[in-house]
């Protein structure tokens, strides 16, 4: 009796914690925690010239609507986000900064995580923070693309856990698994490849 009693609850308990598990919804989509909301009120997208490919990733994840950066062609010694690659006539780039209005520190680094697993090398830009001065966002390089030096500097700071800047000091924020780093390492290293 009391057998039977142990497997009634284990099997009651069970399918409880599969009915909880089926009521809660996956994060994907609309209940990301960047993704799109009326409450939020962010600066129209500027996702002009940037890699189609890194731009359809990052629609796919709810993150494009964020994208406050693509391509730049200023002149500014700073500025890193001139074209990579010319396609069909038109000149792209693999980096691209993202609005972190509204997000916390947590669903921050949640977005840097999402970012790897789609071959985005990225960090949290923030004043004060790992060597960084201007206003806070996430900069990320696409590692699908080929990429001018500086860009390709960037990816191989990120893999290594560093900050990405003229500094290349250790990342503090926020740091990806390994299996982050090897899906941006091979995805970077298939571009180099098919350039030689």
């Amino acid at each position: 009796m009391f057998n039977a009693v142990c497997l009634g609850l284990f099997i009651l308990l069970n399918s409880s914690i599969a009915a909880a598990a089926l009521q809660t919804p996956a994060r994907t989509g609309a209940n990301l925690p960047w993704a799109p909301d009326g409450r939020c009120k962010l600066n129209p997208a500027r996702p002009q010239g940037l890699h189609p490919d890194a731009h359809s990733a990052l629609q796919k994840n709810s993150i494009a609507h964020r994208i406050t950066q693509g391509i730049n062609h200023s002149k500014d010694r700073g500025n890193v986000h001139d074209t990579d690659v010319t396609i069909k006539g038109i000149g792209y780039t693999g980096a691209v900064d993202i609005s972190v209005r509204c997000l916390t520190r947590q669903q921050i680094q949640m977005m840097l995580a999402r970012l790897a697993d789609i071959g985005f090398a990225g960090w949290y830009r923030n004043e004060g923070e790992d060597d960084w001065k201007g206003p806070p966002h996430i900069h990320a390089v696409w590692a699908g693309s080929p990429l001018k030096p500086f860009l390709k500097y960037q990816v191989e700071s990120w893999l290594d856990g560093r900050n990405g800047l003229g500094s290349n000091a250790a990342y503090k924020f926020w740091q990806p698994s390994k299996e982050m780093q090897e899906r941006v390492r091979t995805l970077f290293q298939n571009v180099e490849k098919r350039r030689q």
